[in-house]
């Protein structure tokens, strides 16, 4: 076919009769440009069999615009200019499918026909997934509050229906029928009668204590996510202490995103005033510090409903800070809650899908996405370390990762986006190590060596990803002078809590093997390489969170509500404990001795970390009298242990407290005595070592510790083929 090109056609051309021949020259020409990548059209023209690329439509779809109104000023007929506009109608939805005529819709396909960028393709019409190729939609409601419809949900079925009805009949009518239809029922009518969010002055702190608050928790609290636009937040500090009208119900996101940076800021008020590295209080009453905190929270929560009911980006601020708040204090209970809302009121707004371009301020589109990726990445890491199933699948989330934007760089200080990347991205391979040591715990044994492979290289891709940081400022620079220092540290300790995470199943899989039992511990067991890399990871990352620890407490000092401190510390302490079974040395012991005297300053004030410490505290005498006995048995002086002696030993453990007094003290040993508890706190587990089991074998069977983790022995214990890449005879 000869190349016609645009002038010909526009030359030729005298009425509407003859558009069919336009379309027909301006496609042929078009095909013959983009031979290389083509698809085949549905429909023909004039007889012929034409093949299309998609690009190559997109550009004679704007021609042909271009040609109608040409014909449509000539003409001016109204009943031929609306037959025009029917006919270009079907022709797009045929080539294209179901798109919006909206002019706006309409104008950047025009603007990247013009840029000469390639567009979107489109599912074919034909095909029997067409029903799955309509997209999501985020409407705008307002600035800080948009409704999010999925694929498949009814009201994008219902807009699917309403774009294909407008290619039939009269489109004025139908804008006009719809009208009324358009924009979503905000349950209005469930706020509180009368919201408490117009008490909410009342609570506030004076301005300059407000200030002091905010200060802290932005220096020791914000660390690696990101919680607020910080100008904003003062912006919006300044107009709620100047204001004198009560906030209205509308107002309920940002009271409440105050309130608890007042609050969480109490917790932290001590370290921002002391200048002494390593000073905590010491005492186990609870300071007016927590007192405050803790109204300011209690009042926090009579907003939650109209919180819910508001559905804001504002309201994702706020539960995530109620979530912040609550994290040392109730991990897996509240703190998982208060995640699990942000996660809510951010899909609600459509947070976690990418938006289209031009709807909205680029700060504001970056302060979305920041939000998402911060309660996402807590939420997950939560759910991970505590068992709970996955809230949100991956394959569901495309919102692009935060980047850096001047306008939301801090006033005066660094950004710790880098920081807050790499916090992301390590809980990404946290999630991966996760599914692969649950595929290698419950899948057929034949196939536990490739998930094994997979932990190997999740653990591999890691380790390469950690090393390629900068050490400059941001996330490995441990400067104790850097103003990123206590937040590098931070993400130091999620670093090497992953590598803890990953080969603990290992651990005790050995433990419960009864390596160490005094029958088969002549017995050598082959242990694949991969399990003796991520063993020795384990051991040596938890001997670096104790060192990472140790540092802090003599620097700017540990803070007593961290939970990133007290769970490395807690990690690392289980971790040495299990290897101190398999292997007792002298660095390990060091370490554990270290570790618990840190922890316990760590719990000062928290009964619900205090309890956790009584159940390491009891793990590790139960393993230092397990190391004992075996040291006996060794020397061969268990013989001359009588009947008495041994009564004695069993007496020492419960002291001078009867079991029914209900608080039994710690042994002299642990270096905590009786009067240090709150009456309240869980008690120590002395009076139940009697019952624990003296072999390793049982020891490993304690119920809650690393249980649901452990991974059958039987197919690595094995005998392996003669030079088995998966056999080793050296120990660990």
């Amino acid at each position: 076919m000869a190349r016609l090109g645009p002038a010909f056609v526009f030359a030729q051309i005298d009425s509407t009769r003859k558009v069919e021949a336009a379309i027909l020259v301006i496609v042929a020409s078009s095909v013959r440009e983009n031979a290389d990548s083509r698809v085949q059209a549905a429909g023909k023209f004039q007889g012929y069999d034409m093949i299309i690329q998609s690009k190559s439509i997109l550009n004679f779809l704007v021609l042909q615009t271009k040609l109608a109104t040409h014909l449509r000023n000539r003409n001016g007929e109204p009943s031929e200019r609306n037959a025009t506009e029917l006919q270009m109608k079907r022709i797009i939805t045929h080539f294209l499918g179901d798109v919006s005529f909206e002019p706006s819709a309409l104008q950047k396909i025009a603007d990247s026909l013009e840029q000469g960028q390639q567009a979107p393709e489109q599912p074919d019409s034909n095909s029997n997934d067409a029903a799955l190729g309509d997209h999501y939609s985020v409407d705008l409601l307002s600035t800080s509050t948009m409704h999010y419809s999925g694929e498949l949900s009814h009201w994008n079925f219902s807009r699917m229906l309403e774009r294909r009805l407008r290619t039939f009949g009269d489109q004025t009518r139908q804008t006009e029928d719809s009208a009324h239809a358009t924009g979503f029922h905000r349950a209005t009518d469930l706020h509180s009668s009368g919201s408490s969010v117009t008490l909410a002055k009342s609570y506030f702190p004076p301005k300059h204590i407000a200030e002091f608050l905010t200060n802290a928790f932005i220096k020791f609290s914000q660390t690696n996510y990101f919680y607020f636009d910080e100008s904003t937040f003062r912006q919006k500090l300044d107009f709620y202490y100047s204001t004198p009208h009560p906030p209205s119900i509308n107002d309920a996101g940002w009271i409440c995103t105050l309130l608890m940076t007042f609050a969480i800021g109490t917790q932290f008020a001590q370290m921002q005033a002391n200048s002494t590295p390593g000073s905590i209080n010491s005492s186990t009453e609870r300071t007016p510090d927590d007192q405050i905190g803790l109204e300011l929270y209690r009042f926090a929560c009579r907003l939650i409903p109209d919180l819910i009911t508001v559905a804001s980006v504002e309201t994702v601020q706020a539960f995530l800070l109620m979530g912040v708040y609550t994290l040392p204090i109730d991990t897996a209970g509240l703190a998982y809650v208060y995640y699990g809302l942000a996660i809510k009121m951010a899909i609600q707004n459509g947070m976690h899908r990418k938006l289209p371009e031009g709807n909205l301020a680029p700060e504001i589109v970056e302060v979305r996405n920041r939000l998402w990726w911060s309660a996402y990445s807590l939420e997950r890491r939560i759910g991970i370390l505590h068992g709970r199933p996955v809230s949100v699948s991956p394959a569901e989330i495309d919102a692009p990762l935060p980047t850096d934007l001047p306008a939301l760089r801090p006033i005066g200080r660094s950004t710790n986006l880098p920081n807050f990347t790499a916090a992301i991205v390590l809980t990404d391979h946290l999630a991966k190590a996760s599914e692969a040591m649950k595929s290698l715990r419950n899948c057929p044994k034949p196939r536990k060596k490739q998930f094994l492979r997979q932990l190997a290289s999740t653990r591999d891709q890691l380790s390469s990803w950690w090393d390629s940081l900068t050490s400059e400022i941001h996330c490995r620079d441990l400067d104790a002078t850097g103003a990123f220092f206590r937040c590098n540290v931070h993400l130091e300790i999620y670093y090497k809590t992953t590598l803890i995470y990953m080969g603990r199943p290992f651990i005790i899989s050995q433990v419960s093997s009864g390596m160490l039992d005094s029958v088969d511990s002549s017995r050598t067991h082959e242990v694949p390489d991969i399990v003796n890399i991520l063993r020795r990871d384990s051991l040596h990352a938890a001997l670096r969170v104790i060192e990472l620890c140790q540092l802090l407490q003599d620097t700017v000092g540990l803070a007593r509500v961290s939970y990133t401190e007290f769970n490395g510390c807690r990690v690392a302490l289980l971790a040495l404990i299990a290897h101190s079974i398999n292997g007792p040395s002298s660095n390990i012991s060091r370490s554990l001795n270290q570790g618990m005297a840190l922890i316990r300053q760590i719990c000062t004030g928290l009964e619900s970390a205090q309890s956790e410490v009584a159940v390491i505290e009891a793990l590790e005498r139960a393993r230092q009298r397990l190391h004992n006995h075996s040291v006996a048995e060794q020397s061969g002086s268990t013989d001359a242990v009588t009947g008495y002696d041994q009564f004695r030993e069993w007496t020492k453990l419960w002291q001078s407290e009867p079991l029914e007094g209900g608080n039994l003290g710690f042994s002299s040993g642990l270096e905590m005595s009786f009067d240090q508890h709150t009456p309240n706190s869980v008690p120590s587990f002395d009076g139940f070592f009697s019952s624990f089991p003296n072999e390793l074998s049982e020891f490993a069977a304690i119920p809650g510790i690393y249980y649901d983790l452990s991974l059958g022995q039987e197919w690595m214990t094995e005998p392996q083929a003669e030079g088995s890449e998966w056999s080793v005879n050296a120990p660990l």
